[in-house]
Parts: structure tokens; C-alpha cells; sequence
């Protein structure tokens, strides 16, 4: 059995959220920001090829290592997945 992921697969908004660890309302916001590109099913559903998903969630990565406490969404606060920060 083949364990890859093919580039190709077709992802709901909820596993593309678990692939960049967001929340699927995040993942909308994207969408919709164009920084993920999406297809409409004849519904209305998204779908997001897994390439895309996996293309942002190593830019994020990378964005991650190089602006230090930055996010992946690149502001300096707030945890990028639409909920409040709060300290201890």
C-alpha cells in the first residue's frame, strides 16, 4: 500500500485546517485573502488541492523559523487561528 500523498488530492476546509494547524474558519480566510487557492464543488463547498496545502503550511513554517516570534500570519501577536492570547 502507498502511504504518499499525491499533490493532487482534494482536501476539505477542516483537513487543510489540521495540515497548517488553524482553524477551519482560518483556512476560509485565506481562501478568501487568495493566499490559498480553492475550487467550488457544484454546492458551493471548497476544496483545496493538498499541494497548495502543503506549499502554505511549509511557507508558514518557514516564515515561522525566520521572523522569531512572529506567527505564521505575520503579525507579532495573537495566535493566527482566531482566538484570543492570553498570559499566565
Amino acid at each position: 500500500m502507498n502511504n504518499t500523498s499525491d499533490p493532487n488530492d482534494l482536501l476539505t476546509p477542516s483537513d487543510a485546517a489540521r495540515v497548517l494547524g488553524l482553524s477551519a474558519d482560518s483556512v476560509r480566510v485565506l481562501s478568501d485573502n487568495g493566499r490559498l487557492p480553492a475550487m467550488r464543488t457544484v454546492s458551493g463547498r471548497r476544496l483545496f488541492r493538498r499541494g497548495d496545502v502543503d506549499r502554505l503550511a511549509l511557507q508558514r513554517a518557514q516564515n515561522g523559523a525566520s521572523n522569531g516570534s512572529r506567527n505564521g500570519n505575520g503579525h507579532a501577536n495573537g495566535n493566527g487561528n482566531g482566538t484570543a492570547q492570553t498570559e499566565e
